[in-house]
């Protein structure tokens, strides 16, 4: 048997995938999207303003002369690394420090390289950031993919941590029923930290992290249990996730996922046939 207790946060996107096409505005001579307009009419085909890239934005001058083309993506479709664009890629990687964190990601994450768990997750955009922190040491994690396996830090209970494009999940695996009987399980407290945010219940059992003018920069969907009802072979498992909360203009107050969720993925919630259920929360100075 298996149970998860998850934890997850992350940022979310502007608005969902979209192409929009509109007039070209008067442009300097010489500017970069004369430049492309020109050269999209040359080619009898679109041409992208590079200069015009962002993490979610992609701008092309169509082959008529007139006319660009915005497109906007929900997820990154492009990170900023040491300089330049490259394709986003959670695989975690040790850094030099010694943390662990994604190789390219829209948010710096570093999760614990084991030992005090003091900072057991920093997650920052910017000056803003919040930590987390696990009640007791960490032994040095087991890498996997986008994954960070902290091997029984209760008997028969795994820590994993999942990095995403925006933000991670945190599952502990119980692994076993007489685990699940642990009286460690039944409460378990996390050290919050943040800088320039404020931490706040949010709704539905979540959590938000505010700036300054009360606009949620990070979020956190309520935190789930599930155990291995529908597949025998499986452990249970606990999760809470922290992600970047929508910008203002996205029009929703709605959580948006830390990443795409695989049908295999056990640790990204219950399958087909578990049982599950939110998990209560409470914040405490």
């Amino acid at each position: 048997m298996t149970a998860v207790l998850a934890f997850m946060l992350s940022v979310a996107p502007a608005l969902n995938s979209q192409a929009v096409a509109s007039p070209a505005l008067p442009a300097p001579l010489g500017s970069p999207e004369l430049r492309a307009s020109a050269a999209a009419v040359a080619a009898g085909e679109r041409v992208e303003v590079v200069e015009e890239r962002s993490e979610r934005e992609t701008v092309f001058a169509n082959p008529d002369g007139t006319t660009f083309t915005l497109e906007k993506s929900i997820t990154p479709v492009r990170v900023a690394r040491e300089g330049k664009w490259v394709e986003p890629d959670p695989t975690l990687v040790r850094n030099t420090d010694g943390s662990v964190g994604p190789a390219a990601a829209a948010v710096d994450l570093s999760f614990s390289a084991g030992g005090d768990a003091a900072d057991l997750v920093t997650i920052a955009k910017g000056t803003q950031s919040v930590s987390l922190g696990w009640p007791g040491a960490l032994p040095a994690p087991r890498l996997d993919g986008e994954h960070a396996v902290y091997e029984d830090v209760l008997p028969d209970v795994n820590l994993i941590l999942t990095a995403t494009v925006e933000g991670f999940r945190q599952v502990l695996e119980v692994k076993t029923p007489e685990a699940a009987a642990n009286p460690a399980l039944k409460a378990i407290e996390y050290r919050f930290g943040a800088e320039n945010l404020t931490i706040q219940a949010g709704a539905g059992g979540g959590l938000d992290a505010l700036d300054g003018n009360g606009r949620p920069v990070f979020r956190s969907p309520a935190a789930r249990m599930w155990n291995s009802a529908g597949d025998g072979a499986a452990p249970a498992q606990a999760q809470r996730s922290l992600y970047l909360a929508a910008p203002a203009e996205s029009g929703t107050d709605e959580p948006v996922a830390a990443g795409p969720n695989e049908e295999s993925d056990r640790l990204a919630g219950p399958g087909p046939g578990d049982d599950s259920s939110v998990m209560d929360l409470k914040l405490t100075d």
